[in-house]
């Protein structure tokens, strides 16, 4: 965990142990997320960026973050595309040009 620096467990997908954070594309791990809560913060606890509402606000967090290069980014906007979520048409092209940008960048998840 970024904050605590806690280990996490290295398939954070699968994990219960960790929420992953699209403003800032940071996984964070719950006992920081709860910490958080008890504060009073409704905001990402890495970031202190106010949570999205809807869809769209998260998609535009995550295109903004594309726009800037972000390989986890690239990543997780493409497996968004593969699955069809957060109101995309499921669009499998698109995604796997994500998935090339990100791999060319070193993310290692988008070699597959």
């Amino acid at each position: 965990c970024p904050i605590c620096n806690l280990p996490l467990p290295p398939t954070v997908a699968d994990s219960q142990q960790s929420v992953f954070r699209v403003c800032c594309m940071t996984t964070v791990c719950n006992g920081c997320d709860l910490a958080a809560v008890k504060r009073g913060m409704d905001d990402c606890p890495f970031c202190r960026t106010p949570a999205p509402d809807d869809d769209s606000q998260c998609l535009a967090m995550i295109q903004k973050r594309v726009d800037a290069g972000d390989p986890v980014a690239m990543y997780f906007l493409g497996s968004q595309y593969q699955a069809g979520l957060l109101g995309l048409e499921k669009d499998v092209t698109r995604a796997v040009e994500l998935y090339e940008r990100a791999a060319k960048l070193g993310v290692k998840e988008a070699h597959f």
